[in-house]
């Protein structure tokens, strides 16, 4: 039996967030908390790890289904320069 794992093109807005630690404690993965309240791990979250607790603006390949985390291989992104609240 095949995993069902649907792949799209999405943008997603959120904040750079700790996944996983290495045996020193240090930020070894990441992932994205978006705006829609999922956690997206970054596939490529190597580049991603200096912007720990940043917002940006993130368009890439979203991968998700039954079992399976969410992920997304950033293809692009942007800075933002707040978090927004409903203040």
């Amino acid at each position: 039996m095949k995993k069902q794992i649907s792949a799209t093109t999405r943008t997603l807005v959120g904040v750079i967030t700790p996944y996983a630690w290495d045996e020193n404690d240090r930020v070894a993965e990441v992932s994205l908390s978006a705006t829609d309240d999922e956690e997206y791990v970054i596939e490529n979250g190597q580049r991603f790890l200096e912007l720990v607790q940043k917002p940006i603006r993130a368009t890439g390949i979203v991968k998700s289904g039954k079992k399976f985390h969410r992920t997304i291989q950033i293809k692009k992104f942007e800075m933002l320069e707040h978090t927004y609240s409903a203040e």
